[in-house]
């Protein structure tokens, strides 16, 4: 069974207390239009829905994000002359920052740009009242190296569905060496972890999950490569 997570937190607007709670306020179904899903959230431990792959995306970066506490998909129903709008995304980060985020496509954004406005400026009133953020977020924003990696690394965490105990010796022997090492390339740990091809085809394995539990250091703004440096 889904678990239902609602969180109630009185908000101003337009000089009016509005009760809200951070509960989907618009359910997502597929269309012919729109690549429509389900993500199951290690961070709030529960099925996120997207209504795009753009969201998609953002989700995964989302739970990758260990500067994030939490964050609700349609949260929010912003009432406006006689509207009403619902953002894609509600963030909370554990430093107490809070952001209101809309996913668009950049084409969308010029193309329809009359459509948007009123919405978007209710929006930035309400956060502003509300000591929030408002930001739109484009493929721009998203689509990079740093997502690219972050993908890869989320198909090597779904792969993987051993108890890490069982890899113990693995886990020690990369540690080990890299804390020689220091700081070095993929290719020069496993080279001097093992010199059986088939023993380096499972240790790279071992050594993404280390970069995902944060153990290994690397740079992910630039795409992952064998020759990625990397340090503790």
């Amino acid at each position: 069974m889904r678990k239902q997570n609602s969180i109630q937190v009185n908000y101003v607007f337009s000089q009016k207390k509005m009760r809200i709670s951070l509960k989907k306020k618009r359910n997502i179904k597929a269309n012919d239009f729109s690549l429509t899903g389900q993500i199951k959230s290690l961070k709030r431990n529960d099925i996120v829905d997207f209504e795009s792959s753009l969201e998609r995306d953002y989700i995964y970066l989302l739970e990758f994000d260990d500067n994030v506490r939490s964050y609700y998909e349609q949260p929010l129903k912003i009432e406006f002359q006689d509207r009403y709008y619902i953002p894609d995304f509600y963030v909370e980060y554990w430093n107490g920052v809070k952001e209101v985020i809309e996913i668009k496509y950049d084409i969308d954004l010029i193309e329809n740009a009359s459509n948007y406005i009123a919405k978007f400026k209710a929006a930035d009133e309400f956060c502003n009242i509300n000591g929030m953020t408002f930001r739109i977020l484009t493929e721009k924003d998203l689509r990079n190296d740093y997502l690219y990696n972050i993908k890869f690394l989320n198909a090597v965490l779904i792969r993987h569905t051993s108890n890490d105990s069982e890899y113990f010796n693995e886990f020690e022997l990369l540690e080990q060496n890299m804390k020689a090492l220091k700081r070095t390339t993929i290719n020069k740990l496993l080279d001097i972890s093992t010199s059986c091809e088939l023993k380096r085809a499972e240790l790279i394995q071992y050594l993404w999950l280390m970069v995902i539990h944060k153990k290994v250091k690397t740079d992910l703004s630039k795409k992952l490569n064998m020759e990625s440096e990397i340090w503790i």
